[in-house]
């Protein structure tokens, strides 16, 4: 006797099934689809699949909007799943389905729960779901799964991002492989694991005591005061733990707890206090805290623990306000990077403009309202590069655009172009616009030819502004 549990009507989970029931869509604008054998990998409806619709409940594919949903299968035949994590679930009679939601974790990863085939709730990667679907499994861990639930992958089968981008969820960029083969492509050298302890260390400055209130003078009768760009050094070099550091700081000015240290410096027993070393800054450099108005803005909660303060010249500090200990994050040469605030993806360089360009803002707000009548916000409008670098994320290099303006600017801009292999044969051109029409081409094709080495004929390159 099979002691599988009846399988239950609804494709969420079991314990929110009253609460959820009229979240229950009918089938009429879905599509079932059978792929045959000859079905390649990250498809969608390929000459090579040869997708033919069919009966519901033989389904092994679902389009709908004009998305694909592959099924899940192992435990989970009534889930389907599309290349960028959305999930459908049929209902049992095939008559409705669900659409369960991944939500982000604290560590970023994007969970979905959905109860199987035999009634039993699970939670786990989005992307695990999805891989398996789309067929995105090493050989190794195909050969190690084979007719196992997806229930019993546990940690031994890991999700594995493969641009180590754990915010890019698409199916593309994932592959299930066993956890050996994820151990050798992520398992850091004892270098690289130093260095990464160590440049995760917050800064600090570490002043001698010979006694508590008498400072250690060097030879030249200066107190003894070292600045540590990482903690970690400091821990080394007295044997100290890092909640002896954290515990110095926070209580320095407390006049009801001892903050300081012991410690054998060069040879004689002393006692140590540390404090918060403010990393040097850059020269030109202007720090501005993020204000109530901005977080409104960004639709971002305020901290209770932490201040935020963004840099002109690309960088951004995290300060506990309880310790005014921070941490700096560096994003100078990197391209559109992304900042993580209250467990939020925001775009770095938007987050500047918005600090130091919300009088830009407000007034091409107003001048499109007055100009058009249509009235843009902070995520409708685009931050425009000013030279063009998507590596340089400066103030002075950020302005606030319309879409349109922002599409005229760069079909705007000169060009050199040459055929593969000819380089030498540089052809100019004063805009992206006149290159396209010279070519034959479409706008978007020569930006394409700008952007990436994918065309099979054209290289080319956009020049700076001066």
């Amino acid at each position: 006797m099979s002691n599988k549990r009846p399988l239950p009507d609804s494709g969420a989970s079991v314990k929110k099934r009253q609460r959820t029931s009229s979240q229950c869509f009918g089938i009429e604008n879905l599509v079932f689809l059978f792929f045959t054998s000859a079905s390649c990998g990250l498809c969608q409806g390929c000459d090579k699949c040869h997708p033919e619709v069919c009966a519901p409940k033989e389904a092994n594919a679902i389009k709908k909007d004009g998305i694909i949903y592959k099924q899940v299968g192992r435990g989970f035949d009534l889930t389907f799943v599309s290349l960028t994590c959305l999930f459908i679930r049929m209902r049992a009679s095939f008559k409705c389905y669900w659409t369960p939601t991944a939500k982000d974790n604290h560590r970023g990863r994007s969970i979905v729960r959905i109860t199987d085939d035999y009634g039993d709730t699970m939670g786990t990667q989005a992307l695990k779901f999805a891989s398996l679907a789309w067929g995105q499994v090493t050989p190794a861990a195909k050969r190690g799964t084979a007719g196992m639930p997806l229930r019993e992958f546990k940690g031994a089968f890991p999700v594995d991002h493969i641009d180590n981008n754990k915010n890019n969820n698409n199916v593309s960029n994932a592959m299930i492989m066993t956890k050996a083969e994820h151990n050798a492509k992520t398992t850091l050298s004892d270098e690289q694991t130093a260095k990464r302890a160590m440049s995760k260390s917050a800064p600090g400055t570490m002043t001698v005591f010979v006694s508590k209130g008498k400072p250690l003078h060097d030879s030249e009768g200066n107190p003894v005061v070292i600045n540590y760009e990482y903690r970690k050094q400091a821990m080394i070099d007295y044997k100290l733990k890092s909640i002896n550091i954290v515990h110095s700081i926070k209580y320095e000015d407390s006049p009801t707890r001892n903050s300081l240290v012991k410690i054998n410096y060069n040879g004689q027993d002393c006692l140590a206090q540390f404090s918060w070393y403010n990393l040097p800054d850059l020269e030109g450099e202007i720090w501005k805290k993020m204000k109530k108005a901005d977080h409104l803005t960004l639709e971002l909660p305020m901290s209770e623990q932490n201040e935020y303060w963004v840099s002109n010249m690309e960088r951004f500090k995290f300060v506990t306000k309880s310790t005014q200990n921070a941490k700096i994050r560096d994003f100078r040469g990197k391209k559109r990077p992304q900042i993580t605030l209250m467990k939020q993806n925001l775009f770095f360089y938007r987050i500047v403009a918005l600090v130091f360009h919300r009088e830009q803002m407000n007034a091409k707000i107003a001048e499109q309202k007055a100009k058009t009548g249509i009235v843009w916000t902070f995520s409708t409008l685009e931050v425009d590069h000013i030279d063009f670098k998507s590596t340089n994320h400066c103030a002075n290099n950020l302005q606030f655009l319309t879409p349109e303006e922002n599409k005229q600017r760069s079909n705007s801009r000169p060009c050199r172009i040459w055929e593969i292999g000819k380089k030498d044969a540089q052809i100019e051109y004063p805009s992206l616009v006149a290159a396209a029409k010279a070519m034959g081409y479409s706008n978007t094709t020569v930006f394409n030819i700008l952007k990436n080495d994918t065309h099979p004929k054209w290289r080319g390159v956009a020049e700076q502004v001066k």
